[in-house]
């Protein structure tokens, strides 16, 4: 009897044995085959696909660009004639002249509800905006939050000026060099009615504009 049930263990030891034998045979074929994908997909992870360059950057003028000191509006050039930095203070000049009948006009954006008067903004390259704090066309000055109305007088130029009171500087050297965008919202009046201030404003564009020490 212990002879036996000797040679049934051992035989029921074998047949176990053996049927493990041959789940881990079909096991590791299945094993290995999905580990190879995972070597195939190394190199998507060492190179990945170039991303778009910015596109922020991609719209804004390159080094090269020509600077833009002209617009033109209801037969009125605009001409940036300087741009100056002192301190912590930037001052920008432009000249009006006016090739049609005698025009009023209101030089920045009227205050809303949920905004400020706006005279002028300028950016930077690095897209760093800065709203005027003062501006003066002719003899007629802004306040803060009004808006000076001025005559442009038939074919006589008139002086704008544009004054940025809280630049950043260093050591009293103004950091902004290059004006990458001047924007000047004007509203321009007709013939035929009086400016209220509440037209909506025209932006004028200006770029690339260079900033001078007093000096030069």
């Amino acid at each position: 009897m212990k002879i036996e049930l000797s040679w049934a263990l051992g035989f029921k030891l074998f047949t176990i044995l053996y049927g493990m034998g041959l789940i881990g045979s079909m096991l590791l074929p299945s094993h290995e085959r999905t580990e190879e994908p995972k070597g195939d997909q190394h190199p998507i992870l060492e190179d990945p696909v170039p991303q778009p360059a910015n596109s922020k950057a991609a719209a804004m003028p390159t080094a090269a660009s020509e600077p833009m000191t002209r617009a033109v509006l209801e037969s009125i050039y605009f001409d940036v004639v300087r741009a100056t930095g002192q301190g912590e203070q930037l001052q920008v000049e432009l000249q009006a002249y006016n090739t049609g009948p005698d025009r009023s006009v209101i030089p920045g954006r009227p205050k809303g509800i949920l905004r400020p008067a706006l005279f002028a903004a300028v950016f930077d390259e690095q897209g760093r905006k800065w709203s005027a704090d003062h501006i003066q066309v002719g003899n007629a000055a802004s306040t803060p939050g009004f808006l000076p109305e001025s005559k442009l007088i038939s074919d006589v130029p008139a002086t704008i000026l544009l004054t940025f009171a809280r630049m950043p500087a260093i050591a009293g050297v103004l950091q902004i060099r290059t004006i990458l965008r001047l924007e000047v919202p004007l509203i321009v009046g007709g013939d035929d009615h009086d400016l209220t201030g509440q037209e909506q404003p025209v932006v004028l564009v200006f770029s690339r504009i260079p900033v001078a020490s007093p000096s030069h």
